[in-house]
């Protein structure tokens, strides 16, 4: 069930076993992290994935385990992204909210539009209506936080996918660059027959 390591990379080794998935973040007091993998996720780290990137709900504490345990089941279910992760009461980063938590819910890949909004419809399907960000591994990496970090928005309550103009120029430049990529291997193929 869980194989991901339990703490960010910024937290110090604990000596004391993971949690399991169920357990409650609010009273979590060794690990900054709790996790929760899909059934069909790969082994890797999505932390570390090139491609990867994540929902994020900031759900306020008093009702951080109950929307914890929603998360947690749902992604275990399959029925999320390839796996998700909640900060604990010990995860707070200085200068941010300390009424609320995060709650991340990751995909493979950020490019690809129908795995994000599929996992967006699913949250809004679990009776999730806050206002959520999408956020890349890389921009998590390079310390991105904060207004204009977020790759996707989805407002309060809409099922939407709104897509920033940085990203949309970002998206542009994947696909004409595979276009391009393709039309060179089928230059290659034809000029080797």
């Amino acid at each position: 069930m869980l194989t991901m390591p339990a703490m960010d990379a910024k937290s110090p080794p604990s000596d004391h076993p993971a949690p399991p998935c169920h357990a409650t973040p609010s009273q979590e007091r060794t690990h900054h992290w709790l996790w929760a993998k899909a059934p069909q996720a790969s082994s890797r780290d999505e932390d570390a994935s090139a491609w990867g990137g994540k929902w994020l709900w900031f759900p306020p504490l008093s009702t951080l385990d109950r929307s914890w345990g929603i998360i947690c089941t749902a992604t275990e279910d399959g029925v999320l992204g390839c796996q998700s992760k909640v900060g604990t009461l010990i995860n707070a980063r200085q200068g941010s909210d300390d009424t609320r938590r995060p709650i991340c819910i990751y995909t493979d890949d950020w490019r690809d539009l129908e795995e994000v909004q599929r996992v967006l419809s699913s949250l809004r399907s679990l009776g999730i209506p806050d206002a959520l960000m999408y956020k890349t591994n890389d921009d998590t990496r390079r310390g991105r936080y904060g207004k204009g970090a977020s790759t996707y928005v989805a407002p309060a309550s809409k099922n939407a996918l709104v897509i920033p103009e940085h990203t949309r120029v970002a998206l542009e430049r994947h696909h004409t660059a595979r276009r391009e990529a393709r039309r060179a291997a089928e230059r290659r193929k034809t000029t080797m027959t």
